[in-house]
């Protein structure tokens, strides 16, 4: 499945749980909820604003993890193509939480289906603003690793606003990095190709080839492939257009694109990583049609879909895989075949969560590249605020669009 990891909101949706009361004598203004959905957690200093807790368990989330992708998320929120994340972090005996805005309309997933794309114009408000914010993201050295459509937020149906969430997987670039643990059809071949003794140094150019992925995923609804290696036939078709030095037809999933939609495509889905475009160069290719119904279409109301089979886009609800109506295929196979708030925890992740970020472990030191040891400072401390009983991690249920 495309979309894999449930959405989890702290609010009134556990009846255990209640904001506690206000120290004596502490200012506490009024909290306006007229305007939003319920069940939805708001708090005293910021009335009116509609938020989300991101919850990670302390059973399987170390205090440094936690810290660092809490310092990631506050230094990013000063883009506007990332969730603005609150300065409120807390735990409790079993979880910590920090607070980020609340994206109303889900995430990518919500809108994109099995073997159906989004309209052209739709398509290319995310491309245009997402690429703002890895572009940003990759300007202070950061590479994000976990990019797809669960991590892609919506505060409207159209598109017409989105912002990158999840950082839990986002390191430095130049950090090393293990192989990967699974089949991933967002993860770059490099990364693919890797032996269970080597590392890869990170670099933006993961989440370049991710961004492409996707970008592909909510044209035509379907992966490309299931896996960026010489044993899948897609992925093969793929490599051998990618590799010719004389013009040839495309493979069959890229030839409803037009030309200058797929030169953006090759350019971003370079098999040379160091000659991988930088995501920012989607930009120039805005003026342009991509798709070709967008031929017949002029409004860009065309979508691709339909025209192969593919895997199932069906959300995966607490890491267990949901059956695919296709085991195992992508675009261009001939045989039959999230949410209003940001994800609740970072580690573990589900099988695809891992998928983006390519699923790989931070290197302890050996094999290819450096080690990360004594490489970080010890993290800073935390206060312990009391809070109410442990809340239910049961995933918000979120009307659809």
């Amino acid at each position: 499945p495309l979309c894999t990891r449930p959405r989890i909101l702290l609010g009134h949706t556990d009846p255990h749980f209640a904001p506690g009361p206000a120290p004596p004598g502490a200012h506490q203004p009024p909290v306006c909820t007229q305007s939003l959905p319920p069940d939805t957690l708001t708090l005293p200093l910021y009335p009116g604003m509609a938020l989300a807790l991101k919850l990670m368990p302390k059973e399987r989330t170390e205090r440094r993890e936690f810290l660092r992708e809490y310092c990631i998320a506050l230094c990013l929120s000063a883009h506007a193509g990332f969730l603005h994340t609150l300065p409120i972090a807390f735990e409790s005996p079993t979880h910590f939480a920090f607070a980020q805005e609340l994206a109303p309309a889900g995430d990518l997933c919500a809108i994109v289906h099995d073997g159906v794309g989004l309209p052209e114009a739709q398509v290319k408000r995310c491309a245009a603003q997402l690429a703002e914010a890895l572009d940003f993201m990759h300007g202070k050295a950061l590479v994000h690793r976990d990019i797809k459509l669960d991590n892609v937020l919506l505060f409207d149906c159209e598109c017409r606003r989105v912002k990158l969430g999840d950082f839990g997987l986002t390191r430095l670039e130049g950090t090393p990095v293990c192989a990967m643990s699974g089949t991933l059809p967002y993860a770059p071949p490099e990364l693919c190709l890797l032996e269970a003794s080597e590392t890869l140094e990170l670099d933006a150019s993961l989440d370049v080839w991710a961004f492409g992925v996707l970008l592909f995923c909510i044209c035509t609804g379907c992966f490309p492939w299931d896996v960026a290696v010489s044993a899948d036939p897609q992925f093969e078709e793929f490599g051998a257009w990618q590799n010719s030095t004389v013009p040839g037809e495309a493979p069959a999933p890229w030839r409803a694109f037009s030309t200058a939609a797929q030169e953006m495509f090759r350019r971003l889905l370079t098999l040379d990583p160091n000659r991988r475009s930088p995501a920012i160069e989607v930009h120039k290719y805005l003026p342009l049609v991509w798709l070709a119904s967008s031929l017949r279409d002029p409004d860009g109301a065309g979508a691709l879909g339909g025209q192969w089979h593919s895997r199932s886009l069906a959300r995966e609800q607490h890491g267990q895989e949901q059956p695919r109506s296709s085991p195992g295929a992508a675009c261009g196979t001939d045989s039959p075949t999230k949410s209003s708030a940001q994800t609740g925890g970072s580690k573990p992740q589900s099988k695809l969560g891992k998928e983006v970020g390519g699923g790989e472990e931070e290197a302890e030191g050996g094999g290819i590249g450096r080690s990360r040891e004594g490489g970080e400072p010890a993290p800073p401390a935390i206060v312990s605020i009391p809070c109410q009983p442990p809340v239910s991690s049961a995933p918000f249920p979120i009307s659809s669009c």
